[in-house]
C-alpha cells in the first residue's frame, strides 16, 4: 500500500520514517512536497496511485475543498490531516488532535493546572483547540502574527464551532504555552525576539519535533520552564491514521517511546 505526507518544504520530516515503523512491510510512504502557487494544479497527480494521505503545513485547511467527503469531527475542527482513498472517493480525517489529547494526558498529568494559550491561526491550531475542549478546557487564548483578518478567522471558526471562551487577556496563574507554529522548529529555526512572554511555573508544548529537543525548547528550557515536544503526538496521529487506512478499529496499543527513542538513536539525537 502506497501512502505519502503532502506540504511544503517538509524534507526535515519524520512521519515517513514512523510510518515505516507502525506498519512495516506494508507501508510505502513519501514525501509530496507542493509549492503553494502549483498546489490546486498539481494535487491530483501528486497523489495519483496512494490509498491515502496526510497533510502538513500549510494545506491542512485547503485541502478540504479536494475531499469528497470529510468527517464530522474534521468538519467541525475546520482541518484535516488524512485522507482515505477508496475508489478514487476522498475522505477527509484529523487525527491531530487525538495525538494531542493522548499526549497531554500522558505527560502532563496536571495539564488542568495551567491556563491554554495556543499559539498560531492555522490548521493544527483548530485541532488543538478541539482537543483542549475534549480535555475539559472552557477557555483559552490565543497569540499569533501581525495579520488581523488569519486571527479573526481562526476566532470565528472557535466561536461557530465549538463550545470555548477566548479570552483578550491572560490570567494571573501558570500558563501551558501550545506553540503550533513553526517557529523554533526545523523549518523556521531563528526566534523573534521575546516571542513568548514566558514566566516561572509556566509549561510549553512546542508541536514541533525536529530538531529533538527544538530549538524553541532549548531557548526555554535555559529559563527554567519545562517543555515538552510533539514527536510523541506526531507518533499517535500517525497510528490513528494507520487505523484509518488499514479499516481497523479499537484503542492504539503502540509503545511510542520505542519508536521515539528508535528515532532519537537514528538521529544520534538524545
Amino acid at each position: 500500500m502506497k501512502f505519502g505526507l503532502l506540504g511544503y518544504q517538509i524534507a526535515y520530516s519524520l512521519s515517513p520514517v514512523i510510518h515505516r515503523m507502525l506498519g512495516g512491510h506494508d507501508i510505502d510512504y513519501k514525501i509530496l512536497d507542493i509549492a503553494p502557487e502549483r498546489f490546486d494544479k498539481e494535487i491530483e497527480d501528486a497523489v495519483s496511485g496512494l490509498s491515502g494521505f496526510n497533510v502538513t503545513i500549510p494545506y491542512k485547511e485547503s485541502i478540504m475543498s479536494h475531499c469528497h467527503q470529510i468527517d464530522p469531527v474534521a468538519t467541525r475542527i475546520g482541518a484535516v490531516n488524512t485522507i482515505d482513498i477508496h475508489e478514487g472517493v476522498w475522505m477527509g480525517y484529523n487525527t491531530d488532535y487525538l495525538g494531542f489529547i493522548r499526549s497531554i494526558q500522558e505527560d502532563i498529568p496536571d495539564y488542568l493546572y495551567y491556563f491554554p494559550v495556543i499559539v498560531g491561526y492555522g490548521g493544527v491550531a483548530k485541532a488543538v483547540a478541539f482537543g483542549l475542549e475534549k480535555l475539559a478546557y472552557s477557555a483559552f487564548s490565543v497569540l499569533g502574527g501581525i495579520s488581523d483578518t488569519e486571527r479573526q478567522h481562526f476566532i470565528d471558526s472557535i466561536i461557530n464551532n465549538l463550545n470555548m471562551n477566548i479570552m483578550n487577556d491572560l490570567p494571573d496563574i501558570p500558563i501551558m504555552w501550545i506553540n503550533c507554529t513553526p517557529v523554533g522548529g526545523s523549518k523556521v529555526p531563528v526566534i523573534p525576539e521575546n516571542y513568548l512572554p514566558l514566566k516561572k511555573g509556566d509549561f510549553l508544548f512546542d508541536l514541533n519535533y525536529s530538531p529533538l529537543p527544538t530549538y524553541l525548547e532549548k531557548q526555554v528550557l535555559e529559563m527554567g520552564i519545562s517543555t515538552m515536544n510533539g514527536i510523541k503526538m506526531l507518533v499517535y496521529q500517525a497510528a490513528e491514521a494507520q487505523q484509518i487506512w488499514k479499516k481497523e478499529k479499537g484503542p492504539i496499543t503502540i509503545d511510542p517511546e520505542l519508536i521515539i527513542n528508535s528515532i532519537a538513536e537514528l538521529n544520534n539525537v538524545s
